[in-house]
């Protein structure tokens, strides 16, 4: 096979010698260092920038799609105005061009200083079309969730050294309050000063025909200024050089940034293609067939970019938007757009799998759905699965990355590569072009096979590191190259990865370890079926040994309600019991709650249960004197 990665043909996502998906056999084994059954990445230009990846020069457009869709507004925006409007949009952000901003050519790394634009906004129809100008105007920008607090955005714009901003107008209140905090000169958190300039703030508005909101420019105002604007002929530069900055999740501690190279962007969006062509190839049909595909997940994460940004134009999606999850809108919008793909995070397959709403709507055009973001418990990756086509024989996959590498893991398609399936309660095989092995935390030596140890990760997805924190992420690479993940998980004898727990989350019960994650999947694998949630931590058990009490946090269905509290927790404490060793008891007792509280992707803040409760026994202990 003669590779051209600007070849506009399925073609181009495999390298020359990309392993056949029938006759090629992965062979597992016993070395350190464990590699993808999918092979290596193809070879790219080194200095290739994301948005020529995915508009390679001198390729035709394809025929014109619709590519966005409001499901609420019913707006579209098809391939060919997208690509006209970031066009467009590049040439007003360029800092060698007519530059009506007066924006400064941006930072390469961290040893610089320069223009990064924040992306201050809900999911929206021109949020991808922005990222594409800034990509195309080797802009360098931030994405930054909207559900920020003023004071967590002025530490986020401080950790991002944000010095342009793209705010939707309905967040301009939080944006006005972040500001009166000042530059944060008697802040001993961090050094790193407010650099915002308010001159150059853009509004995202709803209102297309308005030129400015609250004396601010809006988006629509400098596409249509851009229209007026020559195309300068020029070769973009991308690879090494720094494309945009992730928020990390923040729940341990305030918010980093974290550097996202043009390479680590663009093989991320290359290796699902990889995936999906080397799946279809085994399924026995033509690649990358057109998808319809449901718009949830926030575009500001690591997931959402890879899904709505590093993947326009290397297949035809259209990609229908939801502002914000609603069930009944979400499954309205199922039926009405007919969609082929559900990509999901826990807490959503959790409440798709559970709901009787799903017997009102026709769930017949979804050829399958899929997790990631976050932990995916065993017991709902079933309970989806039956109600869509795919079937209870194809559980639903969570596929498993990393803000700091967007993309590690996950299930294969049984046979593929003489592979063995990769059932729920692992995170499957390494992805195409990625390496790992698993290693002890405490002396950095490789373990065996079927040991537990923290997963190191390599590959061109990987992150140089965190933006101006030197010291993060000398952390965060042990060794050059090898990324900590802080995961705890178990390489099994086929190769497949065991996700037990988070490392910092590990509860130690007399110098045991205790994964939160192993006794929440059993609660929940109650056969009453009396939890639908579930949250496990260590919490003080008031000796001062510095070994800790499990408990469990739940929330009842209504078979449990019906139950009672003490009943239900008494049966979940035998039935931990009867499944589990002595150490990973429920020593610190059931207390049944109405919700647990998760980050936007899903990940749940165990941390914010423990200290709940830790502060409840203070303050009762305080009443009683």
């Amino acid at each position: 096979m003669t590779h051209d990665i600007f070849k506009p043909h399925w073609s181009r996502y495999l390298h020359p010698n990309a392993p056949d998906p029938h006759r090629s056999k992965y062979e597992p084994h016993s070395r350190d260092v464990f590699e993808s059954p999918y092979g290596p990445f193809p070879q790219t230009p080194p200095d290739l920038n994301i948005h020529e990846f995915c508009f390679p020069p001198n390729n035709l457009l394809p025929p014109d799609y619709p590519l966005f869709v409001d499901a609420v507004a019913e707006e579209t925006v098809t391939l060919h105005q997208f690509y006209a409007r970031a066009c467009g949009l590049a040439r007003v952000f360029r800092y060698d061009g007519a530059n009506p901003l007066n924006l400064k050519r941006s930072p390469v790394d961290d040893k610089e200083d320069g223009e990064i634009l924040g992306m201050f906004s809900r999911n929206h129809l021109h949020y991808p079309m922005v990222a594409h100008a800034c990509f195309r105007a080797e802009l360098v920008f931030g994405g930054i969730s909207p559900a920020s607090t003023s004071y967590e955005l002025w530490w986020v714009l401080r950790k991002m050294q944000i010095t342009s901003m793209m705010c939707h107008e309905s967040l301009l209140p939080v944006l006005r309050e972040a500001l009166k905090l000042g530059t944060g000169e008697n802040d001993k958190a961090s050094s790193l000063r407010l650099v915002l300039d308010p001159k150059k703030i853009i509004v995202l508005s709803e209102n297309t025909t308005l030129d400015t909101v609250s004396g601010h420019r809006t988006i629509e105002s400098l596409a249509r200024l851009s229209l007026a604007l020559p195309e300068v002929p020029r070769k973009l530069l991308g690879g090494d050089r720094m494309a945009y900055l992730f928020q990390s999740s923040g729940t341990s501690g305030l918010p980093k940034a974290m550097m996202i190279t043009h390479k680590n962007g663009l093989h991320s969006g290359l290796q699902g293609m990889i995936n999906a062509t080397q799946n279809a190839r085994f399924a026995g049909v033509e690649p990358l067939n057109p998808q319809r595909v449901s718009g949830v997940i926030p575009m500001y994460h690591s997931y959402g970019m890879i899904l709505w940004i590093l993947r326009v134009n290397l297949l035809q999606l259209t990609n229908v938007l939801l502002p914000k999850w609603d069930i009944e809108l979400a499954l309205r919008t199922i039926e009405k757009y007919k969609l082929t793909a559900l990509p999901l995070v826990p807490p959503l397959v959790r409440q798709l799998a559970q709901s009787p709403l799903t017997e009102k709507y026709d769930l017949g055009s979804v050829v399958g759905a899929a997790s990631g973001a976050a932990y995916l418990p065993p017991d709902v990756v079933y309970q989806l699965a039956k109600k869509l086509l795919q079937g209870a024989n194809m559980p639903i996959p969570s596929g498993y990355g990393l803000s700091e590498a967007a993309s590690i893991a996950s299930p294969a398609a049984p046979g593929i590569f003489g592979l063995e399936p990769a059932l729920p309660g692992t995170i499957g095989y390494l992805l195409p072009g990625m390496e790992a092995r698993v290693v002890d935390p405490d002396t950095l030596k490789d373990v065996r096979k079927g040991q537990q140890g923290e997963l190191w990760a390599r590959g061109n997805v990987v992150t140089p590191g965190y933006f101006k924190d030197a010291k993060a992420t000398a952390d965060l690479f042990a060794e050059p190259g090898w990324l900590r993940t802080g995961d705890l998980v178990m390489r099994d004898e086929k190769d497949r990865i065991h996700y037990l727990d988070r490392l910092k989350e590990m509860i130690k019960v007399k110098g045991l370890q205790v994964a939160a994650t192993e006794v929440e999947d059993t609660l929940l694998d109650h056969p009453e079926g009396l939890v639908r949630d579930a949250c496990v931590a260590g919490v003080d058990n008031g000796r001062g040994d510095g070994s800790l009490f499990v408990r469990a946090w739940v929330v009842l269905t209504m078979e449990g309600a019906k139950q009672g509290e003490a009943t239900v927790g008494s049966k979940l404490e035998e039935w931990v019991k009867s499944r589990l060793s002595r150490h990973k008891w429920l020593t610190g007792g059931v207390e049944a709650v109405d919700s647990i509280p998760r980050t936007p992707s899903g990940k749940m803040l165990r941390r914010e249960m423990r200290d709940r409760y830790h502060a409840r026994l203070k303050a009762e202990g305080r009443s009683k004197l």
